[in-house]
């Protein structure tokens, strides 16, 4: 892969994003994965030293630092969560940077090789989470995600860095489309390799649909964007089959750029999909912080445009509904662009007007009447008529952490 100067030298802003996300998921998710009470292990897939020279944490120190809190629950189950660092090249200095982290360990050699061993083990046991962030793609096989699906570990999370561009022009050089890169796309790393094949990028795409938007492009049918996100929506509906509940955000230092990366996160598990909805959400919120509208630009969907956040909540409610059900709903069509609290705060002020919202209990322990949001704790049914009450309500329920 193309990588302009020393990777480790200075944490660029992209990184920053990406490694917030991770770092304000993970705690979190180690408080409620822990309460089932079996062994938990974070695996970093492609580590890296674990710190850049200007002194900023790497996802290895991101990730002791969350396994070192984890410990320290009031709770009997975190003695055993751990953290395992795969590292080929720089493994001696991912030792150094680690050393006297509690529950940590480096385990030196290729990604490859180690995920193997994790699909052969007879432990199964255990929760994983496994943060996949390659240089590349060609790392990348998709069979190795359905492969850890299919091993049946207890409960499994993956976080993906997705290269979509890099993807696209390497993918582009195979077919000889002679594929023409925006000159603002220019910058972008990407990888170029010899010995990649079109079977090869089938394998790491999961299927051959990323040649038809390729060629779609080529035919000047959608522009560059358009491409990529056709692309990472065929992705996701292939990670769609493995997994109940699939997100992906770009990774991006501003909204009218090409994404670096696309961070994709899957999950079994409402309340896992819910948090990284919110956590990026707010990464995406700090991209339009630096823009000078604060408004979504490149990435602005066209479902978004001309309705109100309550317009699109009162779009998903053809019946009365669960809250969380409802949320679950509007992640899937509108991704990180709304966070869970934005569609809890636009329903509650449209109560009593636009929505109707029943509780259960109906009143809080002083007897005051409720009005609690919160799903995990009590019953919220929300609907667009009269009063509603729980037995007008499909509760379907997800799985549960």
């Amino acid at each position: 892969m193309a990588i302009k100067g020393d990777f480790f030298s200075v944490k660029r802003e992209w990184s920053k994003l990406k490694d917030q996300i991770l770092d304000h998921y993970l705690s979190p998710y180690l408080a409620k994965i822990t309460m089932n009470g079996y062994p938990t292990r974070i695996a970093d897939c492609f580590a890296g030293k674990g710190a850049f020279d200007d002194g900023s944490e790497g996802s290895p120190l991101i990730i002791a630092r969350r396994v070192e809190d984890a410990k320290s629950f009031p709770h009997p189950h975190n003695s055993d969560v751990k953290a395992v660092f795969i590292e080929n090249k720089y493994a001696a200095e991912l030792q150094g940077n680690i050393a006297q982290k509690p529950g940590c360990e480096v385990i030196p050699g290729e990604y490859e090789t180690c995920v193997k061993s994790f699909l052969t083990s007879p432990i199964r046991d255990r929760n994983y989470f496994f943060y996949v962030d390659p240089y590349g793609v060609k790392s990348l096989d998709f069979h190795y995600f359905s492969g850890l699906r299919d091993a049946n570990f207890q409960t499994l999370e993956l976080l993906i860095n997705l290269n979509t561009t890099g993807f696209l022009r390497e993918g582009s050089r195979l077919l000889k489309l002679d594929l023409q890169v925006p000159d603002w796309a220019d910058d972008l790393d990407y990888e170029k390799d010899g010995l990649n094949t079109t079977d090869r990028m089938n394998e790491i795409a999961g299927g051959d649909y990323w040649q038809e938007v390729l060629k779609s492009y080529k035919r000047d049918e959608i522009d560059f964007h358009e491409a990529e996100e056709a692309f990472i929506a065929g992705y996701l509906q292939r990670l769609d089959q493995l997994f109940a509940f699939t997100i992906s955000v770009p990774i991006m230092e501003r909204s009218h750029h090409m994404p670096k990366y696309r961070l994709v996160f899957a999950t079994n598990h409402h309340s896992g999909f819910i948090l990284m909805a919110t956590e990026m959400n707010k990464a995406w919120q700090s991209v339009l912080s630096n823009e000078p509208d604060g408004q979504l630009t490149l990435f602005d969907d066209a479902t978004l445009k001309g309705t109100s956040i309550q317009d699109r909540i009162m779009a998903e409610i053809a019946s009365p509904s669960e809250l969380r059900e409802l949320l679950i709903r509007l992640i899937r069509k509108y991704g990180f662009y709304h966070s869970p609290a934005d569609y809890k705060r636009a329903i509650k002020e449209g109560e009593g007007t636009l929505f109707s919202v029943t509780r259960e209990p109906a009143t809080t322990k002083t007897g005051r009447l409720s009005t609690s949001m919160d799903y995990e704790t009590s019953t919220v049914l929300v609907g667009t008529g009269p009063r509603i009450s729980k037995k007008s309500v499909n509760m379907k329920q997800p799985d549960l952490l």
